[in-house]
């Protein structure tokens, strides 16, 4: 393979990925380079064993976004398929032989049981579950879908779980089945290239980024007088961040540390600093958080601000401590005053009757 088709096929991989990252060039180079995965595919085959009935099945999550991303599916009255498929293989081995077997003419129609896998994981909320990739959760499910769709409860079910992206599905020609426009909302979106994955910072933020479960975007909280610069801050400290509501797992941190208002609006609360990497290309600075085991929050800052820390906080409590005594004292000096002015009147008063 030559430099010029390799460079075709990478732009290429962007392109599609850049319909899956909102638009977001970083994002989408790192989808290209398989460093994002936002698509969690459950593999499955079963048997009917009283109907002599078997099938394959694939559906694939998007974790990020929570929906459905496709269902693939066969049935054939026999065991053969369920004997042939191995489960552990890579998803595309699988997805190619659905579509092998489908040629063949005893493949029974597979759209009743797509569509009832789909109907079972809408209602049930699947999404906790697939983002936990809790197995025995899946599989309880969907054997209950299997029972249901074939009224028979001699179904044997067998599932793995693989990761992978939306790029991948749709370059293995997977119709994807979007809620929403993409075209519609990347309108909305201007693309930013924040760093180059392939430059030393992009290869940094990467190995950073691997040792995360799921990476979430972040603010810190602002500070501009009691604060500590950005320039200033350490690995390790523990500073004061914002999550977006957007984010599944941003949710879920939130709802955790029960860091909502009345109004279900978020609450800052404190994370761990992993890393600060100085941005050359913008002269700002990228920041990665710990926020919960495995999650980090990254946060993109072009300014050396002043950011709220756990230790500018206690003095800022302190502070608002020695003004709300001071409040109080000034308080009870005018009240002591004021009754001491009202003794005075008093005795005036009982002076000028005796006289």
């Amino acid at each position: 393979m030559d430099n010029s088709q390799t460079i075709t096929e990478k732009t290429k991989k962007i392109e599609i990925a850049l319909k899956y990252t909102n638009g977001d060039m970083e994002k989408a180079k790192l989808m290209a380079m398989g460093s994002i995965v936002d698509v969690l595919a459950i593999k499955g085959k079963f048997l009917v064993e009283d109907q002599n009935k078997s099938g394959v099945f694939l559906a694939f999550f998007n974790v990020i976004d929570e929906y459905i991303s496709a269902i693939k599916s066969l049935i054939e009255p026999s065991d053969t398929t369920f004997t042939k498929t191995r489960i552990f293989d890579n998803w595309r081995i699988i997805y190619k032989d659905i579509l092998n077997y489908k040629n063949e003419k005893d493949v029974s129609s597979s759209e009743k049981l797509n569509e009832g896998i789909n109907n079972a994981f809408v209602q049930v909320d699947v999404f906790p579950f697939v983002q936990k990739e809790d197995l025995d959760k899946l599989s309880s499910i969907l054997l209950n879908v299997l029972k249901e769709s074939f009224d028979s409860l001699n179904i044997n079910c067998q599932i793995e779980l693989e990761k992978t992206n939306s790029m991948e599905l749709e370059l293995a020609g997977i119709d994807i089945m979007l809620p929403f426009d993409i075209n519609e909302r990347q309108e909305s979106i201007e693309p930013q290239i924040i760093f180059d994955p392939d430059s030393p910072i992009g290869k940094k933020i990467a190995t950073i980024e691997s040792q995360a479960q799921y990476v979430v975007n972040g603010n810190f909280v602002i500070s501009p007088v009691k604060g500590k610069l950005l320039s200033e801050i350490k690995p390790n400290e523990r500073v004061y961040i914002l999550l977006s509501t957007k984010n599944p797992i941003s949710r879920k941190i939130l709802d955790t540390y029960k860091s909502r208002d009345a109004d279900g609006n978020p609450l800052p609360f404190i994370g761990k600093i992993i890393s600060v990497i100085h941005n050359e290309m913008n002269k700002g600075y990228i920041i990665h958080v710990l926020v919960a085991k495995g999650i980090y929050a990254k946060i993109i800052e072009e300014e050396n601000l002043r950011i709220q820390t756990e230790v500018s906080a206690i003095d800022i409590k302190h502070d608002d401590e020695a003004a709300a005594k001071k409040k109080r004292l000034t308080k009870i000096l005018y009240l002591v005053m004021y009754g001491v002015l009202v003794l005075l009147m008093i005795a005036l008063l009982v002076t000028l009757v005796l006289i």
